[in-house]
């Protein structure tokens, strides 16, 4: 190719193909954006037009090749040979993230005429790289196109040129960024084999930092679903006796100072009375019926008992290993609200006479 037809390509390109590319890419990159999004693919987007004068270099280069020679006809034809005129790369939080969005893209995006399957290609499957163990280029190339029922029919004559889709993590991003422009376009002369090395080691250490951002953001996510679950159980109230009884199994343990648990028993009597003072949501147990309020509450059924006992009472003695003891620290959180609790209840029932009883010796 002749210096004159590079010179009538690139200006081609500047009068023409590269205003329709620049109106092109925001439109491509805000689909993206939105997508990936909606479907909770952690990534960023970036794009680029190539400059008049990265066409010139790259028309250079692409003529130069043996299997493009002959394929030079019209100056726009050329430049749909050519094919990465305009890009965009998808940079994924995670390595195993690049299917997710490659299967994205094949939904929201059309196949350019003439291709097939996208032009997909999978860079470190390609015999070149795969052959190469300090090529640690990891990247699905392909071309896309607005679909054509996304647009009018102005923007069907305007905005269907073929725009290249890389999808890579974000760290092999940095490798493919940092390899590029020091060996592709050797720009400082040969590289030195200290360089080599630190490049080298550089796409070793990508890759495991791609496993170690994956296992985080797996830890991340147990951690966000448990927050959410505690958040979901705290904001709702207690609606049957066996989820209040897990509840406090699960808060309290089997023990309250050295008194072992049985929270099954009486857990009918303090839901109720729960629900009758509006304490019925964890997070009223958790703030209300504190370890210091619980260790306090023990001992003084204790005492309660004791005095029951002396009384030669047989029957409805208090247990204060069971939710008895809640009842009792009821009445020393506030006797009042106690009471409000209580007075549904049977006067017969274990609640009822701990209340009798706790107004008699305190």
């Amino acid at each position: 190719m002749s210096v004159e037809q590079v010179e009538e390509i690139v200006q081609f390109y500047r009068n023409n193909t590269r205003f329709r590319l620049e109106k092109l890419i925001p439109i491509i990159v805000e689909c993206l954006e939105d997508e990936l999004q909606r479907n909770n693919i952690p990534a960023r987007v970036a794009a680029r037009v190539k400059n008049p004068a990265s066409v010139r270099g790259k028309l250079i280069k692409w003529t130069e090749s043996s299997k493009n020679k002959g394929r030079v006809t019209s100056p726009e034809a050329t430049l749909l040979e050519m094919g990465d005129l305009a890009a965009v790369r998808v940079m994924t939080y995670t390595e195993s993230d690049r299917s997710r969005v490659y299967d994205l893209v094949t939904k929201i995006f059309e196949c350019p005429d003439g291709l097939k399957d996208f032009g997909t290609e999978i860079l470190e499957d390609n015999p070149r790289i795969r052959q190469d163990n300090k090529n640690h280029y990891r990247a699905t190339h392909m071309q896309i196109c607005l679909r054509k029922d996304h647009l009018s029919k102005d923007e069907v004559a305007t905005l269907r040129d073929s725009c290249e889709l890389q999808i890579t993590s974000m760290l092999a991003h940095v490798w493919n960024e940092i390899e590029h422009d020091t060996i592709y376009k050797e720009k400082s002369g040969k590289l030195s084999p200290e360089e080599r090395r630190a490049i080298n080691s550089l796409g070793l250490l990508t890759q495991t930092g791609d496993n170690i951002i994956q296992s985080l953001l797996t830890s991340r996510g147990i951690r966000e679903n448990k927050e959410n679950l505690d958040s979901q159980i705290k904001n709702e109230r207690f609606d049957g006796k066996d989820e209040l009884s897990s509840f406090l199994i699960n808060h309290f343990g089997e023990k309250i100072g050295t008194n072992k648990m049985d929270f099954s028993d009486g857990i009918e009597d303090l839901l109720n009375g729960l629900h009758a003072v509006d304490w019925d949501h964890p997070n009223d147990i958790m703030t209300r019926f504190t370890p210091k309020i619980m260790l306090e509450a023990r001992k003084t059924s204790n005492r309660i008992f004791a005095a029951q006992k002396r009384t030669d009472r047989t029957r409805s003695l208090i247990r204060p290993s069971s939710c008895d003891i809640f009842f009792t620290a009821l009445c020393l959180i506030d006797l009042t609200r106690a009471e409000k609790a209580i007075e549904d209840l049977s006067g017969k029932s274990r609640a009822a006479v701990l209340l009798k009883t706790f107004r008699q010796i305190l």
